[in-house]
C-alpha cells in the first residue's frame, strides 16, 4: 500500500462509525480467530497508534499556521499532502 493510500485509509476509517479503535478491535479478532494471536502480532498491527498520531500532529491548525490558508480545496489538498509527507518519514 502506498503512503498516499495509507493516509486515505486512515482518514476514511477515522471518520466512520467504527473509527480507528473499532477497526483495530476487528483486526485483532480476525487475527485471533484461532486463539493464537501473540503480543508480537498485536504490535505489528499499529494503524490505530499511527493514525491517531498522524491525525493529531497534521491537522487543520497545522495547515493554517504553516500555509496561512483557510478551508477550501487548496486547504484539503495541503492537508493530505502534508500527511503523506509525514507518513513517508515515519514508515
Amino acid at each position: 500500500m502506498t503512503d498516499s493510500k495509507k493516509v486515505e485509509f486512515i482518514e476514511r476509517v477515522s471518520k466512520s462509525v467504527l473509527g480507528l479503535k473499532g477497526l483495530q478491535i476487528v483486526v485483532y479478532c480476525d487475527r485471533n480467530r484461532f486463539g493464537t494471536l501473540s503480543d508480537k502480532e498485536k504490535e505489528q498491527c499499529t494503524f490505530l497508534e499511527l493514525g491517531n498520531k498522524m491525525l493529531s500532529e497534521i491537522n487543520g491548525k497545522y495547515i493554517k499556521e504553516k500555509y496561512n490558508i483557510e478551508n477550501g480545496i487548496e486547504f484539503g489538498n495541503k492537508l493530505h499532502e502534508e500527511r503523506v509527507k509525514w507518513m513517508k518519514e515515519i514508515t
